[in-house]
């Protein structure tokens, strides 16, 4: 698939100031915190509307310093705590971790509750906001709760919660942060506020912050963290899932710290290796091929190549009358040879390797189980031989069957007409249904827009605007124009329609 021109997931990207590491170390604060887990494990179960079931009476209104160093110290605290308790984070036990520090919060005031809520922002967001909602309980008014409220609702798409609390920022002494500037006019968007939208990027000083911007679009918009992924597929795995151990070994090596980088993760690749042996024999294919390769896989700072792939016996060499075979796991397959072609000087043969090993990608790729990573390598392949028609059908099978938007992307980039001939009635439904299918994607509302001739109109601009805002895929995708940048151009040239449709932006 035309989205994914290289195996190799290991490049640096562009930098991103992580936020997992504090509050992995704080997730599993609260472990040895006094309370027994099996008293806590309902905290983490609980939404959004029953985080904090009676909610706590408000305490002495503080300032807003004075509320600020509280939570600086409240911080610290469940940071210092955590580290003693990093075995939690990747052994299947992160609910246990989340249940623990929910029930430490809800024994402090509102600073300790904000402080752990920020914490649990990406891994237990229904948890986040409970403690969020009972720290405005304790203190209301403070700026810093109203703005992780506000952040809140925008990430559920609540807008009819957001937006009030983004009115009482923009009003208060504070007003909302330039780094949240397009999250906060997202909601008017969502809400055809077209005109009010415009006004807060207008007013706003995010061009000297756009930066954090795009990280903000990240951090609501991002989903869950990949060590809430993880979790998941671990404990999956544990109880025998072949899927998710497939899963759970492809993502230690692809760990996404956020939308511009990945790299393999030391801890949650050692964690999976030793849960994948203890799911396979010793003498199972699986296990012998992944032992072979894990010492160069796993220290990123040794050479590899195809000779490593010819002496584990895989993926290439052989004789012709016993060829090796494709890894028995496909997430080996997918690891070891995006490494290989990676390091390679040269391209592989990919029409060689499309010849021996396409029947084998397909039919897991098909079969009832399914089998993504080997759908992956076999897009790939089919790429980089040119074999079109069998693209069309991998792409057409990881839309439709897996529900993954790279391959729709392939699709359609493939099946659109040339920049001199109309759109046909076929591709402009297979556009549709990608629009439909992937509502958050950018790229298909573009092309609708574009597709009609002439300016895009007002309300095309803000269904393009408020998926960008989601994703930024317009530019993460091309590596181009920053992302504020193309927000910024989207909304000049929305502020233009509406004066054409004698709308001018209010504030």
């Amino acid at each position: 698939m035309s989205a994914r021109r290289d195996l190799d997931k290991h490049t640096p990207r562009r930098s991103h100031r992580p936020v997992a590491p504090t509050l992995l170390l704080a997730l599993a604060a609260a472990v040895c915190s006094g309370g027994s887990p099996a008293a806590a494990t309902g905290a983490a179960a609980r939404d959004s509307g029953t985080a904090a079931s009676v909610m706590p009476q408000a305490t002495m209104r503080l300032s807003n310093e004075a509320f600020l160093a509280q939570v600086g110290a409240e911080s610290q605290a469940a940071d210092d705590f955590g580290r003693r308790h990093l075995p939690l984070q990747f052994s299947g036990r992160l609910d246990q971790a989340v249940a623990e520090l929910v029930a430490y919060a809800e024994r402090g005031g509102a600073a300790r509750r904000f402080a752990i809520g920020n914490m649990l922002w990406a891994m237990a967001p229904d948890a986040s906001l409970g403690l969020h909602r009972s720290a405005d309980a304790l203190q209301p008014e403070q700026p810093e709760i109203l703005f992780e409220l506000a952040l809140h609702y925008t990430r559920k798409d609540d807008c009819a919660a957001a937006l009030p609390l983004w009115a009482r920022l923009r009003a208060g002494p504070i007003g909302i942060p330039a780094t949240a500037t397009y999250v906060a006019a997202y909601c008017h968007l969502v809400r055809g506020d077209l005109r009010g939208a415009v006004a807060i990027v207008r007013d706003s000083d995010v061009d000297s912050h756009h930066v954090g911007a795009e990280k903000m679009s990240y951090e609501v918009f991002g989903g869950p963290s990949e060590l809430s992924l993880f979790d998941r597929d671990y404990r999956q795995a544990a109880g025998g899932d072949r899927a998710a151990l497939e899963r759970l070994l492809a993502r230690s090596f692809d760990w996404h710290g956020d939308w511009w980088n990945a790299a393999p993760q030391a801890s949650a690749q050692d964690a999976a290796i030793a849960l994948a042996r203890t799911q396979w024999s010793p003498r199972q294919r699986e296990r012998q091929e992944w032992d072979c390769l894990w010492p160069k896989l796993r220290d990123g700072a040794q050479a590899f190549g195809y000779d490593d792939l010819e002496r584990c016996r895989v993926i290439v060499g052989g004789h012709p009358s016993s060829a090796h075979p494709y890894p028995a796991s496909s997430a080996l397959g997918w690891v070891a040879l995006g490494r290989a072609v990676a390091r390679a000087a040269q391209p592989p043969d990919f029409a060689a390797l499309l010849a021996r090993h396409g029947d084998t990608l397909r039919e897991r790729a098909v079969g009832v189980a399914g089998d993504l990573q080997a759908l992956r390598v076999l897009a790939y392949l089919q790429q980089g031989a040119g074999d079109a028609a069998g693209l069309a059908a991998s792409d057409e099978l990881g839309w439709k069957r897996y529900r993954e938007e790279a391959f729709a992307r392939s699709r359609i980039e493939r099946a659109r007409p040339a920049a001199d001939a109309a759109p046909d009635p076929a591709y402009r439904a297979l556009l549709a249904q990608a629009a439909q299918d992937f509502p958050h994607d950018p790229l298909y509302p573009l092309l609708q827009a574009s597709d009609g001739g002439g300016d895009p109109s007002a309300a095309d601009l803000a269904r393009i605007l408020q998926a960008e805002t989601r994703t930024l895929d317009l530019s993460v995708r091309s590596g181009g124009l920053r992302s504020h940048s193309q927000l910024k151009a989207l909304y000049r040239l929305l502020d233009t329609a509406l004066e054409k449709a004698g709308a001018r932006p209010g504030g």
